[in-house]
């Protein structure tokens, strides 16, 4: 007999909230917060140096904060879900967690969700040098609709690559080998434009190396202000065949 959807959406909200209260205490994560904030606010202010309020300027400012910020996608995800199966299998814990009458698709989705959120709590602190950057350039401000586009990527670009760290985490009892994992996958989505270089005789090569790799999506679409749903699906298909393999992962440890 199924359960009712409501008891699936608590234990959900439990494992989530569970998790997103953990983040707080790691230190892992003020420090990631601590070097986000202390490197992009060194280029940010690099940048305003010479700060004019030509249009052309402000926006340069913008896309150089998001250009550079950008790096940040590929070892941000990694630190925040390395710790999120492998420490739970290291200290017993997971066994416990699988005892109770939840099941691991909620598990996987509660995890999921709290690294998410945090990742994007994380993002929304780029907003303060927008605001800076808003009152230096009055009356003309910056351009909030390339805001919005760069944050509708980081968005369900974060669903991929926390997905795939949740993956790596199920897949070890390290956390170190969890982390590199992860960041190895997330080299792998960046680095694929590169080979478009290499087929460059190969149009159809090209365009799918193109479509693959995250740094062409923002470099030619969202850092200009232009959403396209052809990403959208490439994000949301990753991200469910990565949280669909982290559930069988889980599962499988459940019946062992």
């Amino acid at each position: 007999m199924s359960r009712p959807p409501l008891s699936a959406i608590s234990n959900t909200w439990a494992v989530f909230q569970r998790e997103f209260l953990a983040l707080f205490y790691s230190p892992v994560a003020y420090i990631v917060l601590f070097l986000f904030m202390v490197s992009n606010g060194w280029i940010f202010f690099v940048n305003c140096v010479n700060f004019t309020h030509e249009p052309q300027q402000i926006t340069l400012v913008l896309r150089s904060l998001f250009n550079f910020s950008f790096f940040w996608v590929l070892p941000l995800s990694p630190l925040l879900s390395m710790r999120l199966f492998s420490e739970e299998k290291r200290t017993g814990t997971l066994e416990m967690l699988m005892t109770a009458p939840v099941k691991a698709s909620e598990v996987v989705l509660g995890k999921f969700l709290a690294t998410q959120f945090f990742y994007m709590l994380i993002w929304s602190s780029l907003l303060l040098f927008v605001l800076v950057l808003e009152f230096l350039a009055k009356p003309e401000g910056p351009d909030w609709g390339l805001v919005k586009s760069m944050y509708f990527g980081l968005f369900f670009l974060g669903c991929l690559t926390n997905s795939l760290g949740i993956l790596a985490s199920a897949l070890s009892r390290n956390q170190l080998v969890a982390a590199v994992l992860a960041l190895t996958g997330n080299l792998l989505f960046f680095a694929v434009v590169f080979l478009a270089h290499i087929y460059r005789e190969t149009p159809e090569l090209q365009r799918l190396f193109h479509y693959l790799s995250f740094n062409a999506h923002f470099s030619t679409g969202y850092i200009k202000g232009v959403i396209e749903l052809r990403y959208l699906v490439f994000y949301l298909s990753f991200t469910s065949l990565f949280l669909f393999l982290s559930v069988n992962m889980v599962s499988a440890r459940k019946w062992r």
